[in-house]
């Protein structure tokens, strides 16, 4: 019996076979020069294959719509882009007629130096691309090879997924109804099993280096998503003692008052839990889990699923579908849509500018303020669908107040034209702005003034606070969201908040964090906001506390001597969550 540890990618906890999938392998490449004459002939083999994978993509995109209604086929129709993106295609015919190579070896030399920029990206969302070109290559290389490929894998019964990682087609292609968990090799939090495994509500580990080689297939493992844990071969007494914690688990679960709304304290009073979602991810559900509404919508994935700048009518629809069925969550409920966060490592060919220090330079609110264009559009097609729902707008990265009175003056400008043109939108809809720099934390007070609304982002606000990327391992130890400065720029913006009888939320992913969630609504907030399945475990422990008991949370945290560590601030209040809920590990199913 062994216990191996990786990144714990999304909670639950599941024991069972092993179904241990390796892929493709990798496949041998022919490599080899071609005569002068022959490059003509190679580009039409170029031509050929592009076509022949552009129809393959295609069935698959049909074929999961018909079948299984998936939302997620956006994932194929990002490929197909790719598949037909200019710069691929130029590089590849480039490659073929200077360098006189094969075809296979000019897609696999193009897709390299691509996967190589990647890779060297510090935003994860772009380092998960890899998967995407490796996913598109393969297509490609099997169409020149005429390899068959598989549609779907053989699973037939329940069993627990290993694999190094999974390609965007195999995560999708997947038999969802015979999937336990996943535990990979390598991946993220923000990779395609990440992101599908936390949408179903899958107990899945990543990052765990060589799980393949230790496994194996028909074998028994453990699988605990909550703390990033899989033990393989387990004896009968750690066997009988994990199932005996699914149990409970499961007991807890059904014993959830349904009748009563997520977020609904012991005392009867209630904290609003939202849902964080993006074009691309399934709304599916989100009722069920207990989300009362949207409170953060990433619009800025809408680019990055595209490649490009979407149109004003593209952008509508999406709005429109996502307020629409926001709309069935809870009386008087809302989306709150974030306008484009475009920039930093956030880029796209063609829209955002190479610069020399991305993250302080034009991203977020200053990008569309300096394209005015782009924030027209965005604001027209935003306008259009509050017509459909009750839309909150929120401006990323706002550090001024004078970049809240230029939004404020685009606005209305955008507005006069809508009047104009006779179209109809909310004429009372709000305007917030996320706090996530510290010169707005400090500066609350005069932001309250402006703006409906705060959404606390704790992932920007504790790095820009700490000067500490959390996705550089050289400096993650620094990303501490319980440092006393962090601490104090959250309290005093939620201070400010409520002297100007405003709301203030928290959307970063700290929220759904059971520690640091629970502290946020000890300080005061109205809403925590999470990925849909963090939902209910936040709930059943909310369920637990009443207001005075979050007070006195709070007062742990707020008592503590500012030259406190943040692993000092952090063991406390741990401390004091344990002491008053012994059971909260099982309280996180």
């Amino acid at each position: 019996m062994t216990t191996i540890t990786g990144l714990a990618t999304s909670r639950g906890l599941v024991a069972g076979p092993v179904f241990l999938y390796r892929g493709y392998g990798e496949s041998v490449v022919p490599e080899y020069t071609i005569a002068e004459d022959r490059v003509e002939a190679e580009i039409a083999r170029f031509r050929q294959a592009q076509n022949a994978t552009r129809k393959d993509l295609e069935q698959l995109i049909s074929t999961l719509r018909e079948r299984t209604g998936r939302d997620d086929v956006q994932i194929f129709e990002c490929h197909l882009m790719m598949l037909e993106d200019p710069m691929l295609e130029d590089l590849i015919l480039k490659c073929i007629r200077e360098k006189r190579v094969n075809v296979e070896s000019a897609v696999r030399q193009v897709v390299d130096e691509q996967r190589e920029k990647f890779a060297r990206m510090n935003d994860a969302y772009f380092r998960e691309r890899v998967r995407d070109l490796d996913d598109i290559e393969r297509r490609f290389q099997d169409q020149l090879a005429d390899r068959a490929r598989e549609p779907y894998l053989e699973l037939t019964s329940p069993a627990i997924i290993v694999a190094d990682d999974l390609t965007p087609s195999e995560s999708v292609q997947l038999p969802r109804e015979f999937v336990l968990g996943f535990a990979t090799n390598g991946g993220s939090t923000t990779s395609h099993v990440a992101l599908l495994a936390c949408a179903l509500g899958i107990p899945a580990v990543t990052g765990l280096g060589d799980i393949t080689s230790r496994v194996t297939p028909g074998g028994t493992i453990l699988l605990d998503g909550t703390n990033g844990a899989v033990t393989i071969d387990p004896d009968e007494r750690a066997l009988k003692e994990f199932r005996a914690m699914i149990d409970e688990q499961k007991r807890l679960a059904a014993r959830d008052d349904a009748s009563t709304p997520a977020g609904t304290l012991a005392d009867g009073t209630s904290i609003h839990l939202f849902a964080n979602i993006h074009p691309g991810v399934s709304m599916d559900g989100l009722k069920e889990l207990g989300a009362r509404g949207v409170g953060l919508y990433r619009s800025e994935y809408l680019w990055l699923n595209l490649g490009r700048e979407p149109t004003e009518e593209e952008q509508y629809r999406a709005y429109r579908e996502a307020v629409e069925r926001t709309m069935p969550l809870s009386p008087r409920t809302t989306l709150t849509l974030r306008m484009l966060d475009i920039g930093g490592d956030k880029a796209v060919r063609g829209v955002t500018a190479k610069e020399q220090n991305p993250f302080l330079g034009n991203r977020s609110i200053r990008y569309l303020l300096s394209q005015q264009s782009v924030f027209r559009t965005q604001l027209r097609a935003v306008l259009r669908a509050s017509a459909h729902g009750r839309i909150m707008i929120l401006y990323p990265m706002v550090s001024c107040i004078e970049e809240i009175q230029a939004a404020k003056r685009v606005m209305a400008e955008v507005r006069e034209e809508l009047d104009r043109e006779g179209v109809e939108y909310d004429r009372k809809i709000l305007v917030g702005i996320m706090i996530e720099i510290p010169s707005a934390a400090l500066n609350a007070d005069a932001f309250a003034k402006h703006v409906d609304f705060f959404s606390i982002g704790t992932n920007d606000l504790v790095q820009y606070t700490m000067a500490a990327d959390r996705s550089n391992e050289a400096v993650a130890h620094l990303y501490q969201p319980t440092n006393p400065a962090v601490l104090e720029l959250i309290r005093r913006t939620i201070a400010a908040a409520k002297r100007a009888g405003i709301p203030v939320g928290v959307c970063g992913e700290s929220a759904a964090d059971p520690i640091m969630g629970v502290l946020w609504a000890g300080f005061g907030i109205d809403m925590l906001s999470m990925s849909g399945t963090y939902i209910p475990a936040i709930a059943r422990i909310l369920r637990r506390l009443t207001r005075e008991e979050l007070s006195e949370y709070a007062a742990v945290a707020n008592g503590m001597d500012p030259s406190s560590s943040s692993a000092e601030v952090f063991e406390a209040c741990r401390r004091w969550m344990y002491r008053k809920l012994p059971d909260l590990d099982t309280l996180l199913v």
